[in-house]
Order: C-alpha cells, then structure tokens, then sequence
C-alpha cells in the first residue's frame, strides 16, 4: 500500500510541478529525480539508479549536486522537509580502521547522531574531514526509485553551517543538536537548538550569535533539519563567514537497535582526488562491503572540477565492482 500511495504522489508531482523562490531571487523549477534523470538521457543510452551502473550513479549525485530545490515536501502529506530530502548529496567522511565504515562509532551510539556533511554546488564546501567515506541516496531519490539493497536516510535531526565538534565532550542532547553541557537526554525528530532554544528564525540571528561567541565552532546552534528557512540560513551563514573553511555538519538519528541497517544506507563510496590515501581508503571499503555480499561503486570527488562533473566513475579504480 505504501508503495502504491508513492507511486500515486510521483504521478502527481510529474504531471502538476511547481515552482519556488531560491535564495537568489530567482524562481527555480521543481522537478523529480525521475525528471531530471531523464533530462540527462540526451545522448545516452542507459542512466539509470542501480547499484551495478556506476556511470549512471556518478552522473545521478551529480544532477543532486547540481539541484538548486528549496522547496522539499514529504509526499502525500505536503510536510515541509529540509534541503537534504530531495536535492544536494548526503556523505560521510570515515576513517579507515578495524571496523566497518559504514558502522557508527561508540561515540556516535553514546550521542546517538551520526554525523554527515551535505554538499550542493550553491554551499560552498570544497573540503571535507577524511579523505574517503560513503554517499547516500536522498530520501525523494529513494522513495521514487526502487534500488534493491538500498534503504533511505531519513532521520536528519539538524543542520550545523559549519563542523560543530559534536562528539568533542559528548555532553548534547538532542543526538548532538543541543550546546554542550546539556547532558544526552531527550531525542526528538528534526530539532533545533537556534529556533528550538533560543528562538531564531534569521541568517542575521544567527551570524550574530556566531560572532558572539567567538566563531567558536562547537558554540554555533543549529538549525532543526525539517526547517527550510533554516537551510536557507545554513547557506548563506557560509557565505557571510568565508573564512570558516570547514564543512557543514547534519546529525543524523542513530541507536544501538538501527545500527545493523547502517549498511543498507550506502549507494557509492567516495574519496578526494586531491588527498593522500583516499583511494586506497576507499578501495579498502569497497572490499568490506564485497564481503558482506553487496557491491556498490567507488566514485572520485573532485572539489576542483566543474560541479557539472564533481562525481566520476572509472574502471581503474575498483577492486570488487560490479
């Protein structure tokens, strides 16, 4: 029946569209995954999101990349939904240890956040905190097309504009979208510790509370994930502040009780081309993954490419793919 009520809502969407008002004034035209990957078929003769097509997934997270929706809207219901659930691409940057990558660590389940950076070609982000990790479908994406094996990401809580340290003295409730000292209790949906606490609704509030404090970047306050206008202010609070070099961070909802289908989130590993060790990294990832029986592909991140071609896929860089 689910699947029916989402069929039903892309059907809607295809055929009615809509439009909203960016950041720049400027009217953008809402279209589906399903649209736009069809925009990019000129010329090609299969796109498509599957697993086992790594071109076609490196040209997908670059239309995602490229989408500039502000206006996410949970089907059926109409619910407002942050920037993440339908544009930009949703990554987390990993270390390369004994554990599997796509495993929270004792930190994370202690906190119960899972932190991911978001990157989209308007945000500003030419950096990121390892030089590999893994990238996730957005929830519309997963929600509009089936992809075997792949379950979507849909627990955000908040929206940081820049790294907030959250795991630096694991003293946040709210799954690290609270200040610190305020002890791990109290888990909610998408929270934030700007409008939730202390009532901002401005990019002005919140660079002047950022000023405020410094530009201590484990003082920021964030914005609750299913907020827009708080994305809008995550945007444009990185523009105000450019020489803050880091990346933004969103906490995702995490327990002991989810961790076992972490691994079902992954659709393509990542690393930085311009960094030492990112594809030895990630081709070490690729084989942990192999090994549980599920393949998906290594994409290149290349922050110095036209953002038309930030995601690549090439054939020299596997190991078990497809």
């Amino acid at each position: 029946m689910k699947n029916q009520i989402y069929i039903l809502a892309f059907l809607i969407n295809v055929l009615a569209g809509c439009s909203t008002l960016g950041t720049d004034g400027l009217n953008q035209e809402r279209t589906s995954p399903v649209q736009r990957f069809e925009k990019l078929k000129a010329g090609s003769s299969s796109i498509k999101v599957d697993l086992s097509d790594g071109p076609g997934l490196a040209r997908w997270f670059n239309s995602e990349y490229n989408d500039s929706d502000v206006s996410c809207t949970q089907p059926v219901t109409g619910q407002a939904r942050g920037h993440y659930f339908c544009s930009g691409v949703l990554l987390r940057a990993v270390d390369n240890g004994s554990f599997n990558p796509w495993e929270p660590s004792p930190a994370a389940l202690t906190l119960k956040g899972l932190s991911f950076s978001w990157i989209r070609h308007d945000v500003g982000i030419n950096n990121l905190y390892h030089p590999a990790g893994f990238i996730v479908l957005s929830p519309e994406a997963s929600m509009y097309s089936y992809v075997p094996g792949i379950v979507a990401v849909d627990e955000a809580i908040c929206v940081y504009p820049f790294d907030a340290w959250t795991t630096r003295t694991m003293d946040r409730s709210h799954g690290g979208c609270d200040f610190e000292g305020t002890g791990l209790t109290g888990l909610h949906g998408s929270w934030g510790s700007c409008e939730n606490k202390l009532g901002y609704s401005t990019v002005a509030q919140w660079n002047t509370h950022f000023s405020s404090e410094g530009q201590v970047n484990y003082r920021q306050c964030s914005w609750g994930a299913d907020n827009p206008q708080g994305w809008r202010n995550m945007i444009e609070s990185r523009r105000n502040f450019s020489d803050e070099q880091s990346w933004n961070e969103v906490l995702e909802r995490v327990t002991v009780q989810s961790s076992p289908y972490l691994r079902s989130w992954v659709t393509a590993f990542f690393y930085d081309v311009r960094k030492s060790g990112g594809l030895a990294n990630a081709r070490i990832f690729q084989q942990k993954m192999a090994n549980t029986g599920k393949r998906v592909p290594i994409l290149r991140l290349d922050f110095t490419a036209a953002a038309t071609s930030r995601f690549q896929y090439v054939v020299s860089d596997q190991v078990t793919y497809p």
